[in-house]
């Protein structure tokens, strides 16, 4: 007679075998087909991990178009021993500049100045909008005549 022991143990492990697992070119096309799909999920979980990233934390003040506006600010300061006054910029990194005031709950001021242009101030800086340029246009700093 078989105990209730033996028949639970029996069938357990019955489970934890797949069909046919003696057969070792299945056990490998098996061990592929995991492998590729655990690399389409960790894509997949990093994909993820860098939308959240960005629609919660956003890039860093040092990354991305500021990230260059401050490189070429700090080469004027060293020049000129003061941050510039004007810089050109395209209309691209006039969005990104008004979206960086509306995520670190800056005041925007935008003025309209000479020859239908207007300006962003960032920083001391007047960042002038040059429509005309390419949307990621990053002029030379200068100062006032």
């Amino acid at each position: 007679m078989i105990s209730r022991r033996e028949a639970m143990g029996a069938g357990l492990f019955a489970t934890l075998t797949p069909p046919g697992a003696g057969d070792a070119t299945q056990s490998r096309e098996n061990d592929a087909e995991a492998v590729k799909a655990l690399k389409a999920i960790g894509g997949g979980l990093e994909s993820v991990s860098t939308a959240v990233e960005q629609g919660l934390i956003g890039p860093g003040v040092a990354s991305g178009v500021i990230g260059r506006i401050r490189d070429r600010f700090t080469v004027h300061l060293k020049a000129a021993g003061k941050f510039p006054d004007f810089m050109e910029v395209g209309l691209g990194v006039f969005y990104d500049l008004y979206d960086w005031h509306v995520r670190y709950n800056q005041q925007i001021q935008i003025t309209r100045i000479a020859d239908q242009r207007f300006s962003i101030q960032f920083m001391f800086t007047q960042m002038i909008v040059r429509w005309e340029q390419d949307p990621t246009y990053l002029g030379i700093p200068f100062d006032r005549g």
